[in-house]
């Protein structure tokens, strides 16, 4: 993937998860930004969804602390985020941080409990996770690669994973799975 590309892809995702907007990521914006989407879907704390976010997010801290924040005073900037995913994203590293995220989001928005999101529920995740009503709709737009009209956890999976260990092209589908980059 070209540097300008994944760069570009990074920034868009760090920019999702700074919650508080300072320029780094710490525990507290994953914190924040679970919170926020389970307000967002009605689900408590210490519901089964709500527990599996909590537990994938702070998962995710760790790894980040522990793999990216190289200074160790427990924020990730934005610089070495995009240093660590430039040279590790890959899509046979995601199985073991990225699924149990898009697996505990997706349970998170699937209100019905059937296993799919249509296109507005992926929509609805979007925007809990703080993308614009447009960059929401684009994003529902590119998800749903086998076009039957609903999205599996597996599409959200591959999505979220090829986006950040796919195609350098910005107008291919899964470049565009969080929106306009």
């Amino acid at each position: 993937m070209a540097v300008g590309t994944a760069a570009r892809k990074s920034d868009h995702w760090f920019k999702l998860v700074d919650v508080n907007g300072d320029g780094t990521i710490q525990r507290n914006d994953l914190q924040a930004l679970g919170e926020r989407m389970l307000k967002h879907f009605r689900h408590d704390k210490t519901s089964p969804e709500g527990r599996r976010l909590t537990e994938a997010y702070e998962r995710c801290w760790t790894i980040m602390a522990e793999a990216m924040d190289t200074d160790k005073n427990q924020a990730v900037s934005q610089e070495e985020f995009r240093s660590y995913m430039a040279g590790n994203a890959k899509k046979e590293n995601a199985d073991d941080l990225l699924r149990p995220i898009t697996d505990a989001e997706f349970a998170v928005a699937d209100l019905d409990n059937d296993g799919h999101l249509s296109p507005s529920e992926y929509a609805e995740l979007l925007r809990a996770m703080g993308l614009s009503d447009v960059d929401a709709q684009q994003g529902a737009a590119s998800i749903d690669t086998n076009r039957d009209g609903r999205i599996s956890s597996e599409e959200y999976f591959r999505a979220c994973r090829d986006f950040f260990a796919g195609s350098d092209d910005l107008n291919k589908r899964t470049s565009q799975v969080f929106g306009g980059v």
